[in-house]
Parts: C-alpha cells; structure tokens; sequence
C-alpha cells in the first residue's frame, strides 16, 4: 500500500502522476492498454473542501464535474442530464436511457434491489445518534454486478464516515481507478461534496478525505493517453495555488440546507419537465449555494453552448466562488478559437 498525502486535488494530481512516472507497470485492460501502480493506492486529502482543479494542461470540465455532483445528490440515473455536459457519457450506459450502477440513485434509493432506502439520510441519523459510530456505511456495489453484463460497474463500492475532534471523515473504497478520469477528476470532486452535504446536515467541520484505489492507472492509448501525455511532460504541481488566488468560495452551510433540499429538487423537477435551458430563468431559488453557484455556473454553459467562449468568459464574472470561475475560465479559455 501506498499513501499519497495531499492537500487537495492539484496536489494529488502532481505526487500521483510522479509516483506513476516512477512505479508504473503496463497492464493491459479491456479497455486498453495502462500504467497502473503494482500495489494498492490511498490518497488522503488534507484539504477536500480544495477540491476543484485548476490546470489549462489537465483542461478537466468544470461545469461536468458540478453538475454531476448535484445529479449524484439528487439520486439520479439517467443518462440525459449528464450528457449535457459531457456527451460521451452515453458510452457507459447499456441502452441510452439509464446507468446500471450510477453512484446517486444508489446511495439514496439502495444499492439493490434488498436494499431500498435512502443510505445517506440512515448515516446522517446515525451519526447524530451517536458521534462515535463506526457503522456510518454506505454500498454502492451491487453483489449482482459480478455477473451482470454491462458497461457500468462501479468503480468505486462503499463510502465509511466517521467524526472525529467534531470534525467528519471519509474513506472510500474504490476496486479500479483511472488516476486523472477518476481519482483526480470526477471522484475527488463526487465525494468531498458528498463529504460537505453530509456535514452541513450534521453541522460539523469537514476532516479528511481517503480514497482506497485498489487498481491506480492511467491509460495510455486514445483520450486518456493523450491527457497522460500531456501530464507527465507539463503538469506544474503549486501546493500552495489556492493560497495565492483563492480568496471566496461557496460552501454547504448548516443554515442553508433546509433551503439547498427546496433548491435541488426545484432543479432537476424544472429540469424533467422544460429542458435544461429553462432553469435558468427561474427565480425562486432558495439557498445561497444554488443563488451564488449553481446558477451562475450552469448559466455560463448555456452562453457557451449557443454563443460561443467568449462570451461565456465575459460572464463568468458573476461566479462567486473563485476556484470555480477560475476553472471555467480555464476551460473556456482552451476552446477559444474553435470547438474542442
């Protein structure tokens, strides 16, 4: 087993693609040919709350990666609303309509069919019954999913919390992690949110994050390999990024999640029932997180998508929350001049 401790995700990014560098062994997989590190991985973030990647070489999509997080929490499965913002998401599915394993529909309907109620509502009571527990445990992987043919397994199979100092901790337990898809892209961001909502609901601070990686690759053919390419020749790791340019943020608060609850059903409701254009043009929302964040970062992407980078990057202005605007600033920033 190997630890990689950091403070948050560009952190992780930079000792991970190091460690890869350096112990990385080619296995191939069915999904192509890897690097993949000859033992176990845990990174343990100090800092998950600094969850966003800030990196124009990585260019990770910021407004895929919220989005999906709010669509976990909501517990859904389709695969409509995903693809909105990422539309080679289809590909994991088995038919175009729904995901077998999608994280949010199992975390808050059950992991199968024996399983059916909301496990993140169970370990929050849990948790405020007794601070101390140490049965505070979510499943996402389905015993079915061993012979089950399909595109969507779950990668990663249970979450543990705990509270320790007053303040909350997570282990997740993942069987295959894509390094720069996976580990540093979407997870770190999936479940330092789930993370904050669970401790917002408990009122506490937000400790450590662990992600156990039982297979820690890259791959190194198609998409992924050309990111890896880029990575390892110009990724400049700045511990201290957040630092210097970091100043406001918004964050899950204990007072507003009564609102937050309002706000994300609103949303994906309005979603269903008018498209993804429309919500934007309500105006009944609820809590600072969706007023201060949500909105203006989804508006920015629907700018993009009907007139283009640049003037999405002239209204990117009305994100609050710094390491967001800047991330999609850098993201919009890359596609100037052209589709990409």
């Amino acid at each position: 087993m190997y630890v990689i401790k950091a403070r948050n995700a560009n952190d992780a990014l930079g000792k991970g693609i190091k460690l890869i560098k350096e112990e990385g062994e080619y296995v191939h997989s069915r999904a192509g040919e890897t690097l993949e590190v000859p033992y176990p991985v845990t990174t343990t973030y100090s800092r998950p709350w600094e969850r966003v990647l800030i990196s124009k070489v990585r260019d990770a999509n910021p407004f895929f990666h919220l989005m999906e997080a709010m669509w976990i929490l909501a517990g859904r499965a389709d695969v409509k609303f995903l693809c909105e913002f990422n539309k080679r998401m289809v590909e994991y599915s088995d038919g175009g309509d729904i995901f077998n394993a999608p994280y949010g529909y199992r975390l808050r309907n059950g992991s199968s069919r024996y399983n059916e109620h909301d496990q993140l509502t169970t370990i929050i009571e849990t948790l405020k019954h007794d601070p101390n527990s140490r049965q505070a445990v979510c499943q996402i992987w389905d015993e079915e999913d061993l012979h089950r043919f399909t595109n969507d397994k779950a990668c990663n199979m249970s979450l543990v919390f705990r509270i320790r100092e007053g303040k909350l901790c997570l282990t997740v337990y993942n069987r295959s992690n894509d390094m720069i898809w996976g580990a540093y892209g979407a997870n770190v961001v999936q479940f330092s949110m789930i993370q904050e909502y669970v401790a917002a609901h408990l009122g506490c601070a937000i400790g450590e994050y662990n992600q156990v990686s039982n297979s820690y690759h890259v791959y190194t053919e198609g998409a992924g390999g050309e990111v890896w390419d880029r990575l390892k020749e110009d990724y400049d790791s700045d511990l201290y990024l957040h630092d210097s340019i970091i100043h406001d943020s918004v964050y899950m608060e204990p007072h507003d999640m009564s609102d937050f609850e309002h706000d994300i059903r609103l949303f994906f409701n309005c979603y269903d029932e008018f498209g993804l254009d429309e919500i934007g043009e309500l105006l009944s929302w609820k809590s600072s997180y969706f007023q201060d964040l949500i909105l203006p970062v989804l508006c920015v992407y629907l700018i993009h998508k009907k007139a283009g980078a640049e003037k999405a990057l002239y209204n990117t202005k009305y994100i609050v929350a710094d390491d967001w605007r800047i991330a999609c600033q850098d993201w919009l920033s890359n596609r100037l001049g052209g589709d990409k």
